[in-house]
């Protein structure tokens, strides 16, 4: 609604400077009527008729007259303009001499036609009026084509009352429409007037009443959003339009959902689901119109119902006053599923994929495929962590994972770390060299929107820390064992645990003990501390040893003890 009355101020502004230009121009000749026939110099019989309606307003300028024609958002549709007072028209006779005069309609309907007498037209369409000038006037000028033109329309009186700045009489021309009217009235009172406040009029329920007593409701604000000029009808001589003030509370109709402007909007009797399409500019793209909600109130309960919009007898039906249209997504036609593919491709970037169906390979191929530094093994597909909001924040992973598994304390630090690792990432089970390089469609992995793909570059070396002499980087040797690269690295150092040592794979960060898989480029070797118990620990431990001996001895002699006694007997 703001927009709308930024658009109504902006538009009255210029209108306003416009009306204040032209009242001055008038100020400056003194004439602030537009000529009758009486104040119009004819030309004299047999004078050539004037090349166009330009003409026709240059010579009564050039008499002192100021007229400007109005601007014309249509041709004169001559079946339903009704001549009147104040209209200027042309009477062409085309003879051997021809001949043009310009009247004016007097104020008794009449038009004054020298040498001939008076054509009453007043009341007539402009049809109907061209008929009857035609009839008359071959009575004396037999073989002569006779026309008769609109060369201005009349201009006369509207009454604007209700809710708006100004309320009175203003002068407007037959060509001109209701919000023409309505911007009049709302125009800064005077010239030091720079407030932008207007009044808390509607916009919907605008009551034009004619002359001849008939009504209708104008919808200015379906024309402001939609631009459709049937809700802004032509003004008559002798309207008045009633504005009256916004009420919401008297009932009101809104749309949300996959519209392009939602809102909440006044309600007019017989308002319909096309109508609120209209106010609302329409659905957008991604609308499932087909499953349209559309929910109503019965006085004791609310009543929902789901329609098809694309049904034009469903649009066509009025809805009851204060119902609520809500139209779904279809999640279907979202199409910003994406994957970013970074590192050792042809070109990395961000990536369309289809919604579930998308398979890792496509997605390499869109990039281009790998460049010859790439590091397949160490490849790696990441998966943005799905966030569970009915976890609470706070809570102790670790610790519950320790009380549901049994775990030690010594394990609780590495699952510690992998979960950290894993905390805002998690990594897609796939295998690179098996996929691109052996062919194997089992680990074609389905891609997710968000989905990071990365493929390192080949770093040519084997990555070796923990307790050894030398730790960093070691050129990569195909056919070394993990024994070579540790002496590569200068060997153990006095606390290693020479039996614990670990391959940590490059893309996926699994453990693995020697022998269990192949050393790759990008891998890491890790070698452990010899764990040094504490004396407490040992005592418990040698308290628990003693425990079980001294139940074993126990249960033994008791064996004996029975098996003596048996054989006594």
């Amino acid at each position: 609604m703001k927009k709308l009355f930024s658009f109504v101020f902006v538009y009255c502004l210029t209108t306003g400077i416009s009306l204040a230009q032209f009242s001055s121009q008038q100020q400056t000749t003194g004439s602030q009527q537009l000529p009758t026939s009486q104040s119009i110099q004819m030309p004299s019989l047999g004078s050539s008729m004037f090349t166009s309606s330009a003409d026709f307003f240059r010579n009564l300028q050039s008499q002192g007259m100021l007229i400007q024609p109005p601007p014309y958002d249509r041709s004169v549709d001559t079946n339903s303009y009704v001549l009147g007072p104040g209209d200027i028209m042309n009477i062409g006779i085309w003879g051997a001499t021809p001949i043009s005069y310009n009247l004016s309609v007097t104020p008794e309907g009449t038009l004054i036609v020298p040498t001939f007498g008076e054509l009453r037209v007043g009341g007539k369409t402009l049809t109907e009026a061209k008929s009857y000038v035609r009839k008359e006037l071959s009575t004396q000028f037999k073989k002569a084509a006779i026309t008769l033109t609109l060369i201005y329309p009349k201009t006369f009186y509207v009454i604007v009352a209700g809710v708006v700045r100004t309320p009175g009489r203003y002068t407007v021309t037959s060509f001109d429409r209701v919000d023409r009217a309505f911007a009049l009235a709302n125009l800064p009172k005077s010239s030091s007037d720079t407030t932008t406040v207007f009044p808390n009029f509607s916009l919907r329920r605008i009551e034009l009443i004619h002359k001849d007593g008939t009504s209708q409701n104008v919808d200015l604000l379906k024309f402001y959003e939609t631009g459709n000029l049937a809700n802004d009808p032509y003004l008559r001589d002798g309207d008045a339009i009633i504005v009256p003030m916004e009420n919401f509370a008297a009932g009101s109709i809104s749309i949300s959902g996959a519209v392009k402007m939602p809102g909440n909007y006044e309600y007019v009797q017989g308002d319909r689901i096309k109508d609120l399409l209209e106010l609302s500019q329409g659905l957008t793209p991604l609308a499932d119109s087909s499953h349209a909600r559309i929910i109503s109130w019965n006085r004791k309960s609310y009543e929902e119902k789901t329609v098809n919009l694309n049904d034009s007898s469903v649009v066509d039906q009025p809805l009851a006053v204060n119902s609520r249209v809500v139209v779904p997504i279809d999640r279907a036609k979202i199409n910003d599923f994406y994957v970013w593919i970074s590192g050792e491709v042809q070109t990395p970037g961000i990536y369309p994929i289809s919604r579930d169906s998308t398979r890792l390979s496509s997605a390499v191929n869109l990039a281009g495929g790998f460049t010859k530094w790439a590091s397949l093994p160490n490849a790696t597909v990441f998966r943005i962590k799905q966030t569970n909001h009915l976890e609470p924040s706070k809570i102790d992973t670790v610790s519950l994972i320790s009380r549901v598994t049994g775990l030690s304390q010594e394990d609780l630090p590495y699952i510690s770390l992998e979960l950290k690792l894993r905390h805002k990432m998690e990594v897609v089970s796939t295998n690179f060299v098996k996929l691109f390089a052996d062919k194997d469609e089992n680990y074609n992995c389905t891609l997710r929107s968000g989905d990071i793909i990365y493929v390192p570059r080949n770093s040519g070396a084997v990555y070796v820390f923990g307790q050894v002499k030398d730790p960093g980087y070691v050129d990569y040797h195909a056919g070394w064992g993990y024994s070579d690269y540790l002496k590569a690295a200068g060997g153990f150092t006095d606390g290693a645990n020479t039996g614990n040592v670990k391959i940590i794979k490059g893309g996926t960060y699994q453990w693995y003990d020697d022998g269990d898989t192949k050393i790759e480029p990008g891998d890491l070797i890790f070698v452990p501390r010899v764990t040094i118990k504490p004396q407490l620990y040992t005592w418990n431990l040698f308290k628990d040893i003693m425990g079980v001996v001294g139940a074993v001895a126990s249960i033994a002699a008791t064996v004996i003890l029975v098996v003596r006694t048996a054989q006594g007997k």
